[in-house]
């Protein structure tokens, strides 16, 4: 499915999860409404690493065109996010002390 894959609720990496999830959502629906009419009807899923910092990297098309505009939005919306995101907490770095991988699925109808 298409739904974010968050971790067990109440988890450090749920909660990490949650507020990244909200900073990359902001960027990515103000940049899909500037440029709407260019998308059209698209779908992209990528994957990327969280690092201790907060810093992505490893950003990777994993399913639809990586030179679409959709695909574009949707990684600059996360390198931006993330780079607003806090850095992890010591509980969470003790947790995953080399950050976690993730996949985000993005739709335009």
């Amino acid at each position: 499915s298409d739904a974010p894959q968050f971790a067990q609720m109440g988890t450090e990496l749920a909660k990490y999860q949650h507020k990244l999830y909200l900073l990359i959502g902001t960027r990515w629906n103000s940049k899909v409404a500037k440029s709407m009419t260019e998308i059209g009807k698209d779908r992209v899923v990528i994957k990327f690493h969280v690092n201790p910092d907060g810093k992505v990297t490893d950003i990777k098309i994993v399913e639809g065109n990586p030179e679409s505009q959709l695909a574009t939005i949707s990684k600059e919306a996360i390198v931006e996010g993330a780079a607003s995101s806090e850095p992890f907490s010591e509980a969470f770095k003790k947790e995953k002390p080399n950050g976690f991988d993730w996949q985000l699925a993005y739709k335009i109808y």
